[in-house]
């Protein structure tokens, strides 16, 4: 679920406690939880080459070889037909949406408009929803069911793909290994997080639709049309998932570390409430893709949509708080960014490399200490695009609560398309795409319908034979290093269970109970769902489709194989995950000149008007 602004206040807290030298557990010391099979680890901010979380039994090491581009906008002399020609690689994550629900129609818009067809005469067909519309029902709770159907609004009521919503997507009450794959599960969740969601679970406070059947609604080319346009002409996976079965922010600590939330299945902060325990639990110690690079040699840059106080939304609000214009990031979540982006103990006094808000970016308060050439508004995305001075590795946060596509209180999708469409036309018409590839996908699926199980053995379950699909999520599904989700500490006097830095199970999540699948094997017995996503770049082959099993942290291996070198990973999860060389022709660089720039260029995206945005009126 989306990063609400509560969540990110937190995160600045925890800069402020780590400021003052009580933010942050001993990263040397270990937490160990009475129940469950979690190894207690250590970490350290700043970790890099050989550094790691090692639990009882080991853990991962991430390794560090080969040449670098280093500088800011560093870039090498490209080679001719190989995966050195890429001098820059952006990654964007959206909000909450499964691939069913915005690209299941893909293959109807795709054939109509000849965008089947790769350069090499083979037709590529995405494994959608087109042909199994009457396949799937969902029953809610009063026995009412509900088939797939197309939206006619642009906004729908929150949803939710925690841990214990995930599963139940899956099969709605069995848990274990053996469960049947019945995919009966996302109706009864939707309406349960209607119904029951009151406080904290969600920023939406009432809701239009009581029964769920918001959540087996998709969408086509009439509201995404420039989204259907641009992954049909470019490439898209049709087994694309999240790496962990949960909302958001796990998700988004996963991407950046690597794969691990080292043990936690839930927001670390506002679930959690890690910051409150006895000492406080600050930043995570993991070691991020950004500590990686920097150990490397390796230029980066965060870009970020939106501040804590909302400074930079489309209003032109911003919030009175004293730290209202620090930066809307996931990355304050690690130890690793208090070198970049911190609260000072005292205000404008700064250690290099950072500056004082007030220089860096006319922050009135100047009340934080930041590093703009590694953490920067989106106006300089604009700016580094369109100057070809962007970094090695780019990563863009986007606009929480405000154009990320996010269901609920009245987000509509349109906003974020629109969004999307001034970054990667940008990113087209400018000197940085000769030589770049933008990923654009979506942190997690949110709670719509998916019909590909994120369950090793059954990735193939519902998919049709033509497709000739033979891979398996199997083949990425593997523990990132040896913490498993394990059950909250129970105290013996109270009998109060409390999360831990590394268990956060309670008592009616899967994994809490031993027969469970990831009591079992662990953050490999389920992965997230499919999320829409495309692969934006001169190079990538048109109209291409891919079946190899991937998740977000296929995206940091690649910039590791290209920009440190073949054997580099944070955990094992990034080690596994494909090299996704496929998605690209480096010798013919089909598109040179970017659709902008041809006879048929993207359409202008259906505009945010506000008319179709009515979460009551789902057809």
């Amino acid at each position: 679920m989306k990063r609400c602004i509560d969540v990110l206040l937190v995160s600045v807290l925890l800069l402020i406690l780590w400021a003052c030298g009580s933010g942050s557990s001993n990263t040397n010391s270990s937490t160990t939880a009475s129940s469950g099979g979690n190894s207690s680890g250590s970490g350290s901010s700043g970790s890099g080459s050989t550094s790691g979380t090692t639990g009882s039994t080991g853990g991962t090491t991430t390794v560090t070889t080969g040449g670098t581009s280093g500088g800011t906008g560093g870039t090498t002399t490209p080679t001719p037909g190989t995966v050195q020609s890429v001098n820059h690689i952006i990654f964007m994550m959206q909000e909450n949406r499964t691939f069913d629900t915005y690209f299941g129609m893909l293959n109807p818009y795709r054939k109509a408009n000849g965008f089947n067809i790769g350069d090499d005469g083979k037709e590529y067909d995405v494994d959608g929803i087109d042909d199994k519309l009457t396949k799937f029902t969902n029953v809610d709770d009063e026995g009412a069911s509900f088939s797939l159907f197309k939206l006619a609004t642009a906004c729908v009521d929150d949803m939710t793909s925690d841990w214990l919503g995930s599963y139940g997507d899956v099969n709605r009450y069995d848990f274990t290994p053996k469960r049947k794959i019945l995919l009966d599960g996302f109706v009864h969740i939707a309406e349960n997080f209607a119904k029951y969601c009151t406080t904290g679970c969600s920023s939406q406070t009432s809701f239009a639709d009581l029964v769920g059947q918001r959540s087996m609604g998709y969408y086509d080319e009439t509201f995404l049309n420039y989204y259907y346009y641009m992954a049909s002409q470019f490439a898209v996976s049709d087994r694309w998932f999240s790496p962990i079965a949960s909302k958001s922010t796990p998700n988004r600590v996963a991407t950046m570390s690597g794969g691990t939330t080292q043990g936690l299945v839930n927001d670390p902060y506002k679930d959690d409430k890690l910051q409150d325990l006895t000492p406080p639990v600050g930043q995570l110690p993991i070691a991020t893709i950004f500590g990686e690079l920097d150990k490397a040699g390796v230029s980066w840059k965060i870009y970020y949509t939106l501040t804590v106080g909302n400074c930079l939304d489309p209003d032109g609000d911003c919030g009175t708080s004293k730290l209202s214009a620090f930066p809307s990031t996931s990355f304050t979540d690690f130890q690793e960014s208090y070198k970049y982006a911190y609260a000072p103990v005292t205000p404008g006094v700064c250690t290099p490399p950072t500056i004082p808000s007030k220089q860096a970016v006319g922050d009135s308060q100047n009340s934080f200490c930041i590093d703009p050439t590694h953490i920067a508004p989106l106006s300089q995305y604009y700016t580094d695009v369109a100057n070809g001075t962007l970094p090695s590795y780019a990563f863009i946060e986007a606009g929480y609560g405000f154009n990320d596509e996010h269901p609920g209180n009245g987000n509509s999708i349109l906003a974020g398309q629109v969004e999307m469409s001034k970054i990667l036309n940008a990113f087209m018409n400018s000197p940085s795409w000769k030589d770049s590839i933008f990923f654009l996908s979506y942190d997690e699926g949110g709670g719509p319908f998916d019909h590909v199980p994120p369950v090793p053995g059954h990735t193939n379950d519902n998919t049709d034979a033509s497709l000739e699909i033979t891979t398996d999520i199997s083949s990425i599904a593997v523990n990132p290093d040896t913490f498993f989700p394990c059950a909250e500490s129970i105290n013996p006097t109270t009998l109060v269970a409390t999360p831990t830095q590394h268990c956060d199970l309670t008592a009616k999540d899967p994994g809490y109970d031993g027969t469970d699948a990831p009591n079992v094997s662990g953050f490999a017995a389920q992965l997230g769902f499919r999320l829409p996503n495309m692969i934006v770049s001169p190079f990538t082959r048109r109209h291409y489709v891919s079946h190899t099993p991937m998740d977000h942290t296929a995206v940091i291996k690649f910039v590791e194989s290209r920009f440190i070198g073949p054997t580099a990973h944070l955990t094992n999860r990034d080690a596994v995950q494909p090299d996704l060389l496929e998605f690209f022709d480096f010798t013919n660089v089909p598109w040179a000149a970017p659709p902008t720039n041809t006879a048929t260029p993207p359409p202008t995206p259906v505009p945010d008007t506000g008319a179709t945005c009515n979460a009551a009126a789902l057809q």
